[in-house]
């Protein structure tokens, strides 16, 4: 089995992400004999993209007093074939200052096919300063599948806080999801 990544593992590169999953391809990408010198690292790409799935991660701190968090925050998003595993939200496309009061951060997740998304979980280490984080809610937008699926939390994810949890488990609302050509 060959996994080619090419691709940074780096908070300050490509799309921030640290860890990768990545999906096997068919040898031919990656041989090389004397007749095909392999295949160009764009059309390996495009294979290893045919097999996963960008979803656009979008996270809602709400506008309460010590609302934002320091702490490092990951999200696993279950699907009715498999899930992502655990996905550090580390690199916020608009806010270098992320999960801040009042404030939506951005953040790409690449994943295998996980089927349908069913629910997702969302939590947080508890390490750093203030690290309580008031949850508005996650959309969680895949254009491959053509759908955008809101979670609403509206909750504290704080051990002094709510019900001590610093992790929940949301389920989208179906009223707010928006189906659409993918």
């Amino acid at each position: 089995y060959y996994f080619p990544c090419q691709r940074w593992l780096a908070v300050e590169e490509d799309d921030g992400q640290i860890a990768r999953e990545l999906v096997p391809v068919d040898e031919a990408f990656v041989k090389k004999d004397s007749e095909n010198e392999g295949q160009s690292p764009a059309t390996l790409g495009l294979e290893q993209k045919a097999k996963s799935t960008t979803y656009s991660v979008k996270v809602k701190t709400g506008d309460k007093k010590n609302a934002g968090t320091d702490a490092n925050v990951f999200i696993i998003l279950y699907g009715s074939k498999d899930d992502t595993g655990i996905v550090s939200l580390k690199a916020s496309k608009f806010n270098k200052n992320k999960f801040e009061r009042g404030k939506v951060d951005e953040f790409t997740v690449e994943s295998v096919d996980i089927g349908d998304l069913k629910k997702i979980k969302i939590g947080h280490d508890n390490k750093g300063n203030s690290t309580g984080w008031f949850l508005e809610w996650v959309e969680i937008d895949a254009p491959s599948l053509g759908q955008c699926l809101k979670f609403p939390c509206g909750r504290w994810l704080d051990k002094s806080e709510d019900d001590g949890a610093i992790e929940r488990i949301i389920f989208p609302a179906e009223l707010q999801t928006i189906e659409y050509i993918p």
